[in-house]
């Protein structure tokens, strides 16, 4: 048996909904299940060489985790890994591994599983819903933990983006682990800016519902964890002007970064895209520019 699943990268946090809302980027890593190689364990792509073949991975531990929390029992399989997805930028990569580990193991053990129940899943594997669900829905998606705990209660809300909207990124390659990222928030935020950002997250959930791009700008704005993140990647700030001057209707860091997201019109990217790597030169920070589309699907097995 061979089987073969796609995940999306994704962007958590979307500027101002710190840890509660992702959407999903038109950039997927593949996760391939093969029962007639098993103990077989190939590579490809980005973050190859950061990877030892042999030792057990994401996708190795969510179907482990499958296995514990289902009870059913897999086949000795090989894996074949297929990374498109840049590790340490704020592209989900580590969302995506567990997601299509989980998704590889549903489909081998031909349980399926709702994408609420694989959720909870990779819930605590991941430590926070922003990536994981928008990895599994596609579009853009609210999580709620009702109870603050990953292992509770969830509220989830898909949104799907217009097919006009494009995620313009620029990738460096500075690479930002996420521990290090996490390490430098305060545990404690002042009052005006806990006020700021909730106010923006509402203005963030009308722009998905009512189709407002024209809200983005302000919607996407941030207190909460970008301004501390910018002492780890200080081009941040002049990125994220860039692409609004060049007619993005919204931007901010691409999860914990240092990716730069910035949201336009299909008929803007390549402009703003330019504009992007043009003030990256400038700033002598290397890297990438993509245009990708906002899938309005997440994890799916694909025919092998």
């Amino acid at each position: 048996m061979r089987i073969r699943v796609s995940v999306p990268a994704s962007a958590g946090n979307t500027g101002s909904a710190f840890d509660s809302l992702g959407i999903a980027y038109g950039l997927s890593n593949e996760v391939i299940v093969d029962t007639e190689a098993p103990g077989r364990l190939d590579v490809e792509g980005e973050g190859a060489d950061l990877l030892k073949k042999g030792e057990p991975n994401l996708v190795q531990q969510a179907m482990e985790r499958f296995v514990q929390a289902t009870g059913k029992k897999l086949p000795p399989a090989g894996l074949t890994l297929v990374n498109r997805i840049p590790f340490g930028r704020g592209l989900g990569s580590s969302a995506a591994a567990i997601v299509g580990g989980l998704v590889a193991a549903d489909a081998l053990a031909e349980t399926g599983l709702s994408r609420l129940k694989l959720l909870q899943l990779a819930l605590p594997m991941e430590g926070h819903p922003d990536n994981v669900a928008p990895a599994l829905y596609g579009g853009a998606v609210l999580t709620v933990l009702d109870e603050g705990r990953v292992d509770g209660p969830l509220t989830v809300v898909p949104f799907t983006a217009p097919s006009d909207w494009r995620a313009v990124l620029y990738v460096p390659d500075l690479i930002i682990p996420t521990k290090q990222a996490r390490a430098i928030l305060p545990k404690e935020v002042p009052r005006a800016d806990a006020v700021f950002n909730h106010s923006r997250v509402g203005l963030l959930v009308a722009a998905l519902t009512q189709h407002r791009p024209d809200l983005l700008r302000v919607a996407m704005q941030d207190r909460l964890h970008q301004p501390y993140r910018a002492k780890l990647m200080p081009e941040m700030e002049a990125l994220i002007a860039a692409g609004l001057e060049a007619g993005a209707w919204g931007s901010c860091l691409s999860g914990a970064g240092s990716a730069i997201l910035a949201i336009s019109s299909k008929a803007k990217a390549d402009e703003v895209s330019a504009a992007l790597t043009r003030k990256a030169q400038a700033l002598k920070l290397a890297g990438r520019s993509l245009i990708l589309e906002i899938p309005s699907s997440g994890a799916k097995v694909l025919p092998a």
